[in-house]
């Protein structure tokens, strides 16, 4: 706008050299006209010529230009596609409202969903949430609950990786994590269940998956998994895997296919400031479990044997030794003399150190890319003491607020350190 003087005859203004001509405003005054702001943000010069008397005057006015911010309204009416556990058909669709997303591979917790309607489902078919074209959510259904007082139905669902929780015989599987890659292994084993199972009832033919890296390692399926009697569960075996060896599971939906990607995650970390003013309500937990002691009565001999654990992670049969640890005692039974001495190692493996982080991060976070966030992923933690920690999303929370509540795995630093610090404080 210019304002408006009995000797102006003409007024025009350059923006981004576009010429426009003003319209003088008897009701404000001045010379005025309507345009569009450009679309780059920042500042403008805007070149004003005007005629006074005959004489042609330029000037010269700063315009900026905010950039508009893009906000994203979240909808809380999800669409819910629900497909055939057998043959992987839709079979109904519906709006349902988020009660919570649980995604958590520690415990592998429930999600809840309402739905207005009573849904044409069963017990472990599919649950498939888009927002957007996004996938929100992908699960299986554990039950549907009709809730009367409300007139709508609870949906208990457990998130996708729960199709990986089976039994698994110990057999000569190691070769192909040594020669091969853990990341085949894994699928090895997923398609003998549910692809190539002898058992063709059971085989699920709108199931493939595929090793997509090929990582080797020199590991044991003990070192990942508790073995009782030659059996395992595979569940625990792959988040152990996810959890120390940074592998991820990637589940879509492409083609009437339900896909499962392994592979070992990139070496870049995430930084999560838990500073900043998009991250709240952090804190974080420990715990200490420590076997210091095993004794062990030999059904042979009649006869104990004894075992305890010393400050530098090692054992010892010296009860007078004076490096060792203050903790529980643990009592087993075996019937051989020559078992004595591995099955008190065993237990002494049980020992754990359980450093947990919990925060919650802003849904639409600006300071934080959350949209790769996912169960196993790792990351770096910078905490409120400004130190960094290397971890991993165990755990992901999600309800009708505006934040995720994300729990971190276990820190890894080795319980006996934790035992060492609180040591050195005491003296």
């Amino acid at each position: 706008m210019v304002k408006q003087a009995k000797s102006v005859k003409q007024v025009t203004a350059s923006i981004d050299n576009q010429i426009y001509t003003l319209i003088y405003n008897p009701q404000t005054d001045y010379y005025e006209i309507e345009v569009v702001a450009p679309e780059e943000p920042g500042l403008h010069k805007v070149e004003i010529e005007y005629t006074v008397s005959g004489l042609i005057s330029t000037d010269t006015i700063d315009l900026i230009v905010l950039a508009k911010e893009n906000v994203k309204i979240r909808s809380h009416e999800i669409i819910a596609y629900f497909l055939n556990k057998t043959n992987f058909e839709i079979k109904d669709v519906a709006q349902l409202t988020i009660s919570e997303i649980n995604q958590d591979m520690e415990t592998n917790g429930n999600s809840i969903f309402y739905s207005p309607k009573k849904l044409l489902i069963e017990e472990n078919d599919y649950i498939y949430l888009k927002e957007n074209d996004q996938q929100l959510f992908l699960g299986i259904i554990q039950k549907q609950e009709d809730e009367n007082e409300s007139g709508k139905y609870k949906l208990t669902c457990k998130d996708i990786m729960a199709i990986l929780d089976f039994s698994c015989f110990e057999e000569d599987d190691e070769e192909i994590i040594k020669n091969v890659g853990i990341e085949d292994f894994l699928a090895t084993k997923i398609s003998k269940e549910f692809i190539n199972n002898e058992d063709h009832f059971v085989n699920k033919n709108y199931l493939e998956v595929n090793a997509i890296t090929h990582t080797k390692k020199n590991i044991s399926i003990s070192t990942l998994a508790n073995v009782t009697n030659g059996i395992y569960n595979f569940l625990t075996l792959a988040n152990n895997a996810i959890k120390n060896y940074d592998l991820q599971f990637d589940f879509a939906i492409k083609k009437k296919k339900l896909i499962i990607c392994i592979s070992t995650k990139s070496a870049e970390k995430t930084l999560i400031d838990t500073t900043t003013s998009d991250v709240s309500e952090y804190s974080e937990t420990f715990s200490l479990e420590i076997v210091s002691k095993v004794e062990v009565y030999i059904k042979e001999t009649g006869e104990k044997y004894y075992r305890y654990l010393l400050n530098d992670r090692t054992t010892t049969t010296d009860s007078e030794n004076p490096n060792r640890v203050a903790g529980k005692t643990e009592k087993v039974v075996v019937e051989k003399q020559e078992d004595a001495e591995q099955t008190a190692l065993d237990k002494f493996k049980s020992n754990t150190y359980n450093h947990n982080i919990t925060f919650k991060i802003n849904k639409n976070s600006k300071l934080h890319d959350i949209s790769n966030m996912k169960i196993g992923t790792p990351i770096q933690i910078k905490t409120k003491n400004s130190i960094i920690k290397d971890t991993y999303i165990s755990s992901i929370k999600s309800n009708d607020d505006e934040f995720l509540t994300i729990v971190c795995g276990n820190i890894r630093v080795n319980y006996i350190d934790k035992f060492l610090q609180e040591r050195r404080k005491s003296k």
